[in-house]
């Protein structure tokens, strides 16, 4: 199948859906071809549908939506497997194997289909053959495109009888009316308000127990998915986009086979990395007047890197987490995580990478860590770091959170990959990353929601930040060191960006390189 003249077969009508809600806006389009079935034989020419658009030839178009028109072509090798089929009904048999294949001739609207059949299989008048175009479908990951859809999705069969087998060995069978084995829908993703669109990242369709991932390669607001049939299923959408987590419901759908729905899709939006977190425990995409803001929300997860599970600080209540919040302001500068010598707090003994350099540790929970070394007595002077950022209270924490903390290292890595977006698999221990600065920019823009003067920038100039985990540098300095998180910016040397690496716990650069505390908190 070509790049530009791909789907095949595809029989589209008006669009149908059933319990449709008052909150769901669907076009009111008409038939999107004059095409109606797709009929040919193993010799004969085969009508593929409308090939014109106010009088414009399409035949350069796989699959192009002009108006309220779809408009597809055939392209010269297309290929048809061909199966025998014995019995009728529930007795009917399929082959396991292809008895034959068919190529298209030509290109354009009509062609003619022929093959050869496999040197085992005898034909004879009467016999049934089915005919599959792309017999082997990928449904399950899409690209959100009219293109994939035409090289991936297209699948469509048709039965014909055998109805004269030449002493030549020319055989010829009944029209070949071909049906598509999905429909296509486009879904146009707006807010609430169904004007303002939702431009999509990535988005995942639930029809009843069937999943269908989609992935964009830029971002969109109407997306083109194949739909295998669905008689009266629930329908269901979460969406990712460049301004947040959306998602919608419907109780019940039918999407019919070889039949296009545009479907105007009404989102709800959720509480998204990024969003601004205040004082009262709500968040909200955009700062709020009347509230007090106090982060950003940096990591969504009900897990252990969200501190899932701990006790809180009235040592009653256990915290059933929902991701982690971003200071709005660092709390110290040039304060030494510890004056404790080598002493191991936590008893590691690992390094904070594995083997292959990857960011990875035992140490998960940044919150224990801190409350285990500040609330001894001597802390603020013995582990100042971490005294600073539990008991700081310039910004109010919610008493159903954990209040703020100085988090672990592997929690800096799940707020690296959620509120600045990166790859996992990207954070290497030592290895600077996101050179272009892409990801802390977004981490700047998060908290620049709260208003100039609000927040402490994460681009000013280079700095470290402490992080809870201990580190080693080999034999002889199991804790010695904590692990820092470096970071560089665009206007030092060209090595910028993140880097992970060990310092001396009693570290403390000045004013030229200073070293940061900034806290954390669970809700």
């Amino acid at each position: 199948m070509t790049s530009i003249q791909a789907i095949n077969l595809l029989l589209f009508a008006m669009v149908i859906i059933t319990s449709c809600s008052n909150d769901d806006n669907i076009f009111d389009e008409p038939a999107i071809s004059k095409e109606t079935s797709k009929s040919y034989t193993l010799t004969v020419e085969a009508a593929k549908g409308d090939n014109t658009v106010n009088g414009s030839d399409t035949q350069t178009r796989a699959l192009s939506l002009d108006g309220k028109t779809l408009n597809a072509t055939w392209a010269a090798g297309e290929v048809v497997q061909v199966y025998s089929v014995t019995g009728e009904g529930y007795e009917e048999m399929e082959s396991s194997n292809t008895v034959g294949t068919l190529s298209a001739q030509s290109s354009g609207v009509t062609t003619t289909l022929k093959g050869e059949f496999i040197s085992t299989y005898t034909p004879t008048v009467g016999a049934k053959l089915r005919l599959k175009f792309n017999d082997k479908p990928d449904y399950t990951n899409q690209k959100g495109t009219l293109e994939y859809i035409a090289a991936n999705c297209d699948y469509a069969t048709a039965d014909v009888t055998i109805s004269e087998v030449g002493t030549d060995g020319d055989v010829t069978t009944t029209a070949a009316s071909f049906e598509n084995q999905q429909a296509i829908v486009k879904f146009s993703l707006t807010r609430q308000d169904g004007t303002t669109p939702v431009e999509a990242t990535s988005l995942t369709v639930s029809v009843g127990s069937r999943m269908y991932n989609v992935t964009l390669i830029t971002p969109a607001s109407n997306i083109f998915v194949a739909i295998q049939k669905a008689s009266n299923k629930a329908v269901s959408l979460s969406v990712n986009s460049t301004s947040g987590h959306f998602t919608y419901d419907k109780s019940s759908a039918t999407f019919e086979m070889g039949k296009y729905y545009a479907i105007g899709v009404k989102l709800t939006r959720h509480q998204s990395r990024g969003d601004l977190y205040y004082s009262d425990g709500t968040s909200s995409e955009m700062l709020e007047a009347g509230k007090t803001p106090i982060g950003v929300i940096a990591y969504l997860g009900t897990d252990q890197w969200s501190e899932n599970g701990v006790t809180l600080r009235d040592n009653s209540t256990t915290l059933q987490s929902h991701g982690l919040v971003l200071c709005l302001n660092d709390v110290a500068e040039n304060v030494v995580w510890g004056t404790t010598g080598s002493v191991s707090e936590f008893g590691e003994s690992l390094e904070v990478a594995n083997l292959s350099g990857l960011m990875r540790t035992n140490d998960v929970s940044g919150y224990m860590n801190t409350k285990t070394l500040a609330t001894r007595e001597n802390a603020a002077t013995d582990h100042p770091a971490l005294y600073r950022a539990w008991s700081y209270t310039a910004l109010s924490a919610p008493a159903t959170t954990t209040g703020w903390f100085l988090p672990s290292a592997q929690q800096w890595v799940k707020m690296l990959t959620g509120i600045a977006g990166l790859s996992d698999g990207d954070i290497k221990w030592q290895d600077f990353i996101d050179k272009d600065c892409v990801a802390l920019a977004r981490i700047e823009t998060a908290l620049a929601k709260a208003g100039s003067g609000n927040y402490s920038s994460m681009t000013d100039r280079d700095f470290w930040l402490w992080t809870s985990t201990e580190g080693h540098s080999g034999a002889g300095f199991v804790g010695r060191n904590a692990t820092i998180m470096n970071i560089k910016t665009p206007l030092s040397d060209g090595n910028y960006g993140f880097n992970f690496a060990n310092e001396q716990k009693s570290m403390s650069y000045g004013s030229s390189h200073p070293v940061r505390t900034r806290p954390v908190l669970a809700f």
